[in-house]
């Protein structure tokens, strides 16, 4: 005999996170090229901290990502929706 359950479940489309961040990041190398590209130092070479710059730029555009990500998040919340679903178990 199989036993029907109906409950309310909530439906919402929810942002994925890692795109997001990977998004922050390619932004963040972006910026840190044009940064180290307009640089220039007193003898009129470029600096030679990209590495510097790849590093705090990523880290910035990676946590900017994520804050992105979180306030989408937040707002999908208020576009949730309740359906009724049928749980069947076969005990």
């Amino acid at each position: 005999m199989s036993k029907d359950k109906t409950e309310t479940v909530k439906i919402r489309r929810a942002p994925k996170f890692i795109p997001f961040m990977l998004s922050g990041i390619a932004l963040g190398a972006l910026v840190a090229i044009i940064l180290s590209l307009t640089i220039s130092g007193s003898d009129g070479k470029t600096a030679g901290f990209i590495t510097q710059l790849l590093v705090y730029c990523l880290g910035l555009g990676a946590g900017l990502g994520i804050a992105v990500a979180a306030i989408v998040d937040g707002l999908t919340t208020k576009s949730t929706k309740t359906a009724q679903a049928n749980k069947v178990s076969n005990k």
